[in-house]
């Protein structure tokens, strides 16, 4: 049997549930869970369950770790165009001095 882990910290069940309940969100999708989060805080505070019967604390959490990741994301990718961008500059100013 295969053991899972969830790629952020878990502070609400056991590995074999947290995993099966990450699963679970993963296939619903960001902008999905980020909805039923944001009804369920507006609305439904007084319940435990977010999703099915995933608790907000994991939803929340796990919100933030796909936020974290995008943000990591794009940091990389605009530095990676800012780099290009300034060697690309610099083939121009030293071809031009040629």
């Amino acid at each position: 049997m295969e053991s899972h882990v969830v790629p952020f910290e878990n502070r609400w069940t056991n590995g074999k549930h947290a995993w099966e309940w990450h699963c679970e969100l993963e296939r619903l999708g960001v902008p999905t869970v980020r909805t039923m989060y944001c009804e369920h805080e507006t609305h439904h505070r007084d319940e435990l369950a977010v999703v099915f019967d995933i608790p907000a604390g994991f939803v929340r959490d796990w919100l933030t770790f796909h936020d974290r990741r995008a943000a990591r994301q794009q940091f990389l990718w605009r530095a990676s165009v800012i780099t290009l961008g300034i060697i690309a500059a610099s083939g121009v100013v030293l071809g031009a001095l040629r």
